[in-house]
């Protein structure tokens, strides 16, 4: 495998952040909201009029619904989910990952420590 300046890396994979910018994340977490709000407006406009009520009805309705709908989405999905551990600077803990390099950098020192000790005997 190549790093992104054409090196190799000795086997290991190229390790880098995320894609996606935050921006894109927010701009998707906005869409999925307009998207659930108007699902919801739109499908109790169906009943309204499937119900036999009139077109000025099911408009109110659809629009009632569609606020209802925005109040939900608001709720069911938040900004934090446009967040990601990658690009937050507020300290919450050990990054992903990083438990694992920690025990294996200690493993590996161990190994070192092991062959310095035998003198290259086996």
């Amino acid at each position: 495998m190549k790093t992104s300046s054409g090196d190799s890396t000795d086997g290991c994979p190229l390790m880098v952040g995320p894609s996606i910018t935050k921006a894109d994340r927010e701009k998707f977490l906005v869409r999925l909201k307009v998207g659930f709000a108007l699902l919801v407006g739109v499908s109790m406009t169906l009943v309204a009029l499937w119900g036999s009520s009139g077109p000025l009805v099911a408009l109110g309705v659809g629009v009632a619904a569609t606020l209802v709908g925005g109040a939900l989405a608001e709720f069911t999905f938040p900004d934090s989910i446009a967040e990601t551990p990658y690009e937050d600077d507020r300290e919450r803990g050990p990054k992903p990952g990083k438990k694992l390099q920690e025990r294996r950098e200690e493993q590996s020192a161990q190994r070192e420590e092991r062959a310095s000790d035998r003198n290259g005997q086996r």
